[in-house]
C-alpha cells in the first residue's frame, strides 16, 4: 500500500481490526515508526470494554507517553504516563490488502490519550520505505511491492 502524506505532515492509514470473527471497528491509524506498540482508546474498538475486567483478569498492561493532551489538573495524579491494556485480535486489516492474523493492539481508558497510533509492534512485521524527503510511505507484506517501487522511482 503506498500511503502519502497529509497536509499535517504525517501519513495514516484505515485500518480494521477483528476480535471476533466480525469486524468490530474500521478507523484511521497514524503510522508511526518511533512507537513501540499500536494503541487506540477502547471506547473506539466498536465493542463495549470496561476497565475493571482488564483489572481483573490481570492483563498485560504497559505505561507511555508522549502523545497527551492538558491534565484535568488533579494533584497527586501521574501526569506524564498513560495505561495501556493489551487486547488479541483475530484480525489486523491495513488498508485494502495487509491482513495480520492474531496480533495485539493495546487500549486505554484515558481520555488524555487522543489518537491511534500504529507501532512497531505491528510494523516490524512488515516491509517500509520512505525515502528522504519523499512524501510517499510504502508499506507491505511483500518484497515484490517494494522492487516494484524502487523501480519506478525516478532519481
Amino acid at each position: 500500500m503506498l500511503y502519502t502524506v497529509s497536509d499535517e505532515g504525517i501519513f495514516t492509514a484505515n485500518c480494521e481490526m477483528y476480535i471476533l470473527d466480525k469486524r468490530s471497528a474500521v478507523m484511521q491509524f497514524i503510522i508511526d515508526t518511533g512507537a513501540s506498540i499500536t494503541c487506540c482508546r477502547a471506547k473506539e474498538l466498536g465493542v463495549n470494554l470496561i476497565e475493571e475486567d482488564f483489572i481483573t483478569s490481570r492483563s498485560n498492561t504497559r505505561y507511555l507517553n508522549g502523545v497527551l493532551k492538558e491534565g484535568d489538573g488533579k494533584k497527586n495524579t501521574d501526569r506524564f504516563s498513560i495505561k495501556f491494556y493489551e487486547v488479541q485480535l483475530k484480525r489486523f486489516k491495513i488498508g485494502t490488502s495487509i491482513i495480520l492474523e492474531n496480533v495485539s493492539v493495546w487500549v486505554t481508558f484515558d481520555k488524555r490519550f487522543y489518537t491511534c497510533l500504529l507501532g512497531q509492534d505491528i510494523l516490524e512485521q512488515l516491509y517500509y520505505l520512505h525515502l528522504g524527503n519523499s512524501k510517499e510511505l510504502l508499506i507491505s507484506d511483500n518484497t515484490d511491492d517494494l522492487k516494484k517501487y524502487m523501480g519506478s522511482m525516478k532519481y
